[in-house]
Parts: structure tokens; sequence; C-alpha cells
């Protein structure tokens, strides 16, 4: 009886060890089985993902392939229809028209200099005001740096026949300052951005600076713009970019064909008769150079500029 009673244990373990190697195969296999799909669901997804950014990418360089296009093409086969994309023969003589004839060359020395001046006095401008924001305390200070921001607001449209009307009391029409005179003010968005990131310094820095006899302004110079090299790399981007894209304060202040900036002096680029469109597109495409290289050269810092208030 005893005998028959172990032996029925045993039986009963062995039916259940069986039961659960079963259930644990089952449930691997099943796992596996999710897994490979899982793995499946992965790369299609990725396959898919990347075909649609193939395509936005395709749709987006499409018009800087026809530009391309364009600007070495003779002026029948840029009126061509259906669109001749490979241009035969290249015209290599457009680029060399647009600045000799068309006088594009002088356009680009004024914007290479407006963009420089703007680029280097904004950035330091901006950056002692975003250091005297986020450094000092003094009465109204939030209450000053809210209007500042609300200027970003107000349109450049809405302050120009008063402007105007300013610069044509000081005789300053068709000169460059009043292009240049505004960038000693510096720019709200260029301050807003150095504020932010003037904050996340520690003010142990500050401190050790003044016990060791550092004035406010050397503090700024020494201490503060040697830590705040991304953000300065950002303002100084934005800055030139604005500059060398603008066309609203060149076409209401300058009116004389040699101060002509490059957006300016594409809205006028003809024989004297008609547009000379494979010229133009030839001009456009050096003047879209400078800013991708910009990008190239900036891009780590402008991708972060979304973390601008980190600490250094």
């Amino acid at each position: 009886m005893f005998f028959n009673k172990r032996h029925r244990s045993l039986q009963t373990s062995l039916v259940e060890s069986h039961q659960a190697f079963s259930s644990h195969s089952a449930t691997v296999r099943r796992d596996t089985h999710l897994s490979q799909r899982g793995r499946t669901y992965q790369k299609l997804s990725l396959i898919l993902t990347y075909a649609i950014l193939i395509v936005i990418a395709i749709i987006i360089l499409l018009p800087f392939a026809w530009l391309l296009s364009a600007s070495l093409k003779t002026t029948g086969q840029y009126f061509a229809d259906p669109i001749q994309w490979i241009p035969h023969p290249i015209v290599w003589s457009n680029y060399v028209e647009a600045f000799s004839v068309y006088g594009f060359a002088r356009y680009a020395v004024n914007s290479i200099f407006l963009a420089l001046y703007a680029m280097f006095v904004n950035t330091l401008v901006s950056a002692l005001v975003g250091f005297g924001f986020a450094r000092f305390r003094f009465p109204g200070r939030t209450v000053w740096f809210i209007l500042m921001l609300s200027t970003l607001m107000l349109p450049a449209q809405a302050l120009t026949i008063p402007l105007y009307i300013t610069f044509k009391n000081f005789g300053w029409i068709d000169t460059f300052l009043p292009i240049l005179v505004p960038q000693l003010f510096g720019s709200a968005f260029s301050v807003f951005l150095y504020r932010q990131f003037f904050i996340g310094l520690p003010r142990e820095l500050d401190e050790a600076a003044r016990i060791d006899g550092c004035s406010n302004l050397r503090i700024w110079w020494n201490i503060i713009l040697p830590q705040s090299r991304p953000v300065i790399v950002v303002v100084a981007i934005f800055t030139f970019l604005a500059s060398w894209r603008d066309a609203w304060g060149p076409l209401i202040y300058l009116s004389s064909q040699t101060n002509r900036t490059i957006p300016l002096g594409l809205l006028y680029f003809s024989n004297g008769y008609t547009a000379v469109y494979p010229q133009m597109m030839a001009a456009t495409v050096v003047a879209l150079i400078v800013p991708v290289i910009l990008y190239a050269l900036g891009q780590r810092y402008i991708d972060s500029g979304v973390a601008i208030a980190e600490v250094k």
C-alpha cells in the first residue's frame, strides 16, 4: 500500500512536470512568435518612415534642383515646355554675367557688409542687455523685460512710416544709416536668448570674480561671455541670416543702384528692358550658398538652441 501511494505520487509529479514543461514551451513559442512579429513590424515601420522622409526630401529639394538647372540654361531653354532638367549646352557664363554685367558683385559686397556689421554689433549689444536682465535686480525689471518681448509681436511694417519720416529729417535716406543705427540697440529675440542662457550660469562665477576685484563689465567680458559660446554662435548666425535676407529695409530706405543689397538687387535684375532669368537664377544660387554654409558650420549649436538655458 505504501508503494502504491508513492507510485501514484510519483506519477502525479511526473504529470505536473510534463504539464509545466508543456506550458513553458508554449509560452516560449508564443514569446518567440510575438518577438518575431514585433521585429517585423519594427522593420516595416522603419521602411515606411524612410520612404515618407525620402518623398518629403524630394519635394523640398525639387525647387532647388530646378533653380540650379535654370541657372545653367539659355533663355530659350529656360522657357522651354516641357521643362528641360538637364541643360544642353551648360551655360556657365550666366554666373560670370551676373557678377560682371548686372552688378551682382556690388550687391553681394553691400549685403556682406551689412550682415557682418549686424552680426557683430547686435551680438555684443544684446549680450550686454541680456546680462543686465539676468544678473541685476532693479525696480521694474520684469515689466521692462515683458515690454521688450512685446515688441516681437509688433510687425516691422507698422513702424515704417514714422521711422521713414524720422530718418528723412535726419537726411539718412539712401544711405546705410537707417539700417546700421538700429542695430546699436540690439534685438528683443537676441536679448531673450542671452537672458535665458545667463540665468543658467552659476552666480558663484560672478561672486568669485568680484572677490578678485572684477567690475561688472569685466565679469561680463571675461567670465560670462567665454562660458556662452553656444548662445553667441546661435545669435550670430540668426542675426547674419536675418540681415542677409532682409528686403524690406533696403527697399524702403535705399534707392540708388550702388546701395542695393542682394534681395533688393534680385528684384531689379534686368537688362533694362526685361528680366534676365537665367542670370537671376545664377545670382540666387550664389546667394543661397552663404546660408547653407553657415547652417552647416553652426548646425550643432542651432540644434542645441532648444536647451539654450543649460548650465555650463
